[in-house]
């Protein structure tokens, strides 16, 4: 058997992933934001949620934004129905009845950057919250995030969002602990060094002053010829942090969302989000390395583990065991350790509904990682112009 020695490369991956998790891990621990009290600062706020085919779900959306605990002359609610052929428009109508929201009906479906648009036209607010049609904010939601803009700098803003419909399947009880890891985690990491990279489409704030000027370039970007028609939310980040604006996390204020409960429905969403990441990280290449240098290194660390992956879990699993004759299930057995790691962070740190999920819930991320990174991450690559984006 060949010494695992005679493979730096495979071992330069290992050792960058370790270091990464406990960055990570590190970064938890001491990320504190500078924060103003809850109330000091209430500007206008303009709530826009785009929705295309989301029925009666909008509904309950709305429900959560007319229950937010934010003075209502303070702020504006707008639905902009992306040219739904289902009876979206009927409940976003219903929405205005009930709940005094105002709606903008698009005749044909225009794609969710050009929705947001739509409504930026009428925003003259002082800060913009961008949250998706199957998402529902907490009561405290805006007076929490709020509290984040405390510097100029500051112009992007992003809560933690948690799964909603946690018991549904196994599949969304894996995606809860994912969620909670991810957000706690990476955003933290990024946060501390003002480059959270993606401020999720789920629940994010803006200051409007610097995010309507970008708005023809956001709603007109291309890649490779064709337009952008997912990513939004990377998007918008990535524009901002070119332009040298600061994106923080923020994980009191919070959000609740709806993940696939299906394993097909599961797959095109990661695919889709793969190719995201992928285009947009390609785009900031170009700029990620005028960042603070924490941010910089995790962000170029992390994109060439990202490319390398595919290479790497072929040889421990494939290609090693049959050239090498190195024994598999040492890797999977590294694997599995980082995901029992993962789950006892999650029963750590996440008050309830931890109780809600089996302490085990994660581990089926490992055949789902192994899969994702084997043949949907190759695929993505392949496949960066499809611009399909598939349901939800």
């Amino acid at each position: 058997m060949t010494s695992l020695d005679a493979h730096p490369i495979f071992l330069t991956y290992i050792w960058a992933v370790a270091v990464t998790i406990i960055f990570r891990y590190v970064f938890f621990a001491i990320y504190d934001p500078d924060l103003s009290e809850p109330g000091d600062y209430q500007p206008s706020v303009m709530v826009i949620v785009p929705a295309k085919n989301e029925s009666s779900v909008i509904y309950e959306t709305a429900r959560a934004l007319d229950g937010l605990d934010y003075p209502s002359e303070k702020l504006r609610v707008v639905l902009v129905n992306d040219g739904s052929d289902d009876d979206t428009g009927h409940w976003m109508d219903k929405c205005a009845t009930d709940f005094g929201h105002d709606v903008i009906h698009l005749s044909e479906n225009l794609g969710k950057r050009q929705a947001i648009g739509r409504a930026m036209e009428i925003n003259s607010s002082e800060i913009t919250v961008l949250v998706d049609s199957d998402s529902a904010l907490d009561r405290s939601s805006l007076i929490e995030g709020l509290r984040g803009f405390t510097s100029p700098k500051i112009a992007a803003i992003c809560g933690h969002t948690d799964v909603d419909n946690i018991n549904s399947s196994w599949l969304t009880k894996m995606q809860t602990q994912q969620y909670f890891i991810a957000f706690r985690t990476f955003k933290s990491l990024e946060g501390f060094f003002g480059s959270v990279i993606c401020c999720s489409g789920a629940f994010s704030m803006y200051r409007t002053d610097v995010i309507k000027p970008l708005m023809s370039e956001w709603t007109t970007q291309k890649f490779l010829g064709r337009a952008r028609t997912f990513g939004d939310d990377r998007g918008l980040t990535n524009l901002l942090l070119r332009d040298g604006h600061d994106s923080i996390y923020l994980p009191q204020a919070k959000a609740r969302t709806v993940v696939p409960q299906t394993l097909r429905v599961y797959v095109r969403q990661q695919l889709r989000w793969r190719r995201s990441f992928l285009m947009e990280s390609i785009s900031a290449v170009t700029h990620m390395w005028k960042r603070p240098i924490g941010a910089s290194l995790m962000f170029y660390i992390i994109l060439s583990l990202t490319i390398m992956s595919p290479f790497v879990v072929s040889y421990f699993l494939i290609l090693g065991p049959i050239i090498d004759g190195f024994n598999p299930l040492i890797y999977i057995l590294g694997l599995t350790l980082i995901i029992m790691l993962h789950q006892t962070f999650y029963w750590t740190f996440q008050l309830p509904p931890a109780d809600k999920v089996g302490f085990f819930s994660l581990m089926p991320m490992l055949p789902v990682w192994i899969f994702f990174t084997l043949l949907l991450l190759p695929w993505a690559m392949f496949t960066l112009r499809d611009g399909t984006w598939g349901t939800r």
